[in-house]
């Protein structure tokens, strides 16, 4: 059994209103390609099986996974800011559980927020998780231009711990931009940003006031693993050392080389670690370097599909 916690769709209805916009985000068709630009600094393009849910079944099959976590890729609603943001939140998580009920026993989906408005935010939240049965929710590494850890964000995360279900933060255009542009933005600025912004959440003491705070972090936890000894040094938490709290975050598999997934396993521990693929930014290579991983076949299992059923309650 392999679950998949880290794989995109994008809902067509919202790349056709974002190519009605001239303000960023907006979406142009260049070449047969269709492009999103989510500031001035970032553009994505959306490749094969991003928008169409039958070419993903058959990646899936290809990859040889059973199940997968659905996620809303960049960009958010979050993007749009105010009520347009909320608005197209709820449509977004319409379209997910549609996804969800149309496929039986093949997803489950992890909500969009719009963070437009506080009290729309999470009585979103609430909507996801008690009438649609999402099991998460896609944050981003900056909402708006703002750092995760703004005050006015504080309630929505609350809400959501006490609702039983993680947020899985996504990189997005980093908060600093200077000189990081072309491929250095998805090579190194998401990877920093993610990072920041976990470590700037651990400063802010949510986890320290909301044991249910569930936090996942791509891409094999972006930097923190390796800066452990370094942040331990030089950053407090909100009571203790920032590395204290690592124990208390996952991460996905979603890494380059067998050697940086070998290290994360030794700092992070398999019981935190949560298959992903990036589908379909990625072809599956990632659950090649699990194979390989130096683990036990216990942990393995675990990383495969046992952590993810745990904290998803699957």
């Amino acid at each position: 059994m392999k679950i998949d916690v880290h794989t995109h769709t994008y809902f067509q209805d919202f790349a056709d209103y974002l190519a009605t916009r001239n303000e960023f985000p907006n979406v142009v068709i260049r070449d047969g390609q269709l492009i999103t630009a989510c500031s001035p600094a970032f553009s994505i393009v959306s490749p094969p099986g991003h928008r169409e849910i039958e070419a993903k079944l058959a990646a899936m099959d290809a990859m040889g996974v059973d199940f997968s976590v659905l996620t809303h890729g960049i960009p958010g609603p979050e993007l749009l800011g105010g009520a347009e943001a909320d608005d197209w939140a709820i449509r977004i998580n319409d379209f997910l559980a549609r996804v969800v009920e149309q496929y039986p026993g093949k997803f489950v989906a992890m909500g969009s927020l719009g963070f437009g408005d506080p009290d729309r935010t999470i009585a979103e939240a609430e909507r996801c998780v008690n009438d649609l049965g999402f099991k998460g929710f896609q944050v981003f590494s900056n909402t708006f231009g703002k750092p995760l850890d703004a005050p006015e964000f504080m309630p929505v995360y609350r809400r959501i711990a006490a609702l039983g279900v993680p947020l899985n933060m996504h990189p997005t255009s980093p908060l600093n931009t200077t000189a990081v542009e072309g491929a250095l933005m998805p090579g190194m600025g998401f990877i920093y940003d993610t990072t920041l912004a976990t470590v700037r959440l651990i400063q802010s003491g949510i986890f320290d006031d909301e044991p249910g705070f569930e936090l996942i972090v791509p891409h094999v936890g972006g930097v923190f693993p390796y800066l452990g000894g370094r942040i331990r040094a030089n950053v407090k938490g909100a009571v203790r050392p920032a590395s204290d709290y690592f124990h208390r975050i996952y991460v996905d598999t979603v890494a380059h080389d067998d050697a940086a997934l070998a290290h994360c396993y030794r700092v992070v521990g398999a019981e935190r670690m949560l298959l992903g693929t990036d589908h379909p930014f990625g072809n599956g290579h990632h659950i090649g370097m699990v194979d390989r991983l130096d683990c036990t076949d216990d942990e393995r299992e675990a990383i495969y599909h046992g952590n993810a059923e745990r904290l998803l309650r699957l």
